[in-house]
């Protein structure tokens, strides 16, 4: 809030007459009336509106990268078996209930099983296809056992 002293208010009482002091008028005077200066701001506030959505496509572009090949990649309409992703849990299981199960869940047939199979043991949580869980196996037991489709 603007605070006025008495000179101010004897200064504008003084001069003021209806009309000599409007706003429309000092702007028609400074050749910017109400409509042009709106519409500077529009326009104004187009461009930069358009100025900042190419930058934001321009970093978009630039950080995730475009590629004008829109295709998806070929996916073969048969399904395998050996790709298929399930959920698995194993717990302190021999390794024979564990190959058991792995053609069970998967519908595959597990090759080149140790002779020992039922001294391993195993415990493991996996996600995923079935060719994947026994290379896994093979790691941890150093086996070298492989996955064929029934």
């Amino acid at each position: 809030m603007i605070l006025m002293n008495n000179k101010d208010i004897e200064f504008v009482t003084r001069h003021y007459r209806r009309g000599r002091f409007s706003p429309t008028a000092g702007w028609r005077r400074l050749g910017l009336g109400h409509g042009r200066l709106a519409a500077r701001f529009r326009v104004a506030a187009a461009i930069a509106v358009a100025v900042i959505l190419t930058a934001t496509a321009a970093v978009v572009y630039h950080e995730y990268g475009y590629s004008a090949d829109t295709r998806e990649p070929a996916v073969s309409s048969v399904a395998s078996p050996l790709v298929e992703v399930r959920v698995i849990d194993f717990e302190d299981a021999p390794l024979q209930q564990v190959v058991e199960k792995i053609e069970a869940v998967y519908g595959v047939k597990v090759c080149n099983v140790p002779e020992d199979a039922d001294h391993l043991s195993l415990s493991l949580h996996y996600e995923g296809n079935p060719s994947d869980l026994v290379e896994e196996i093979n790691e941890i037991l150093g086996t070298e056992m492989t996955v064929t489709e029934k």
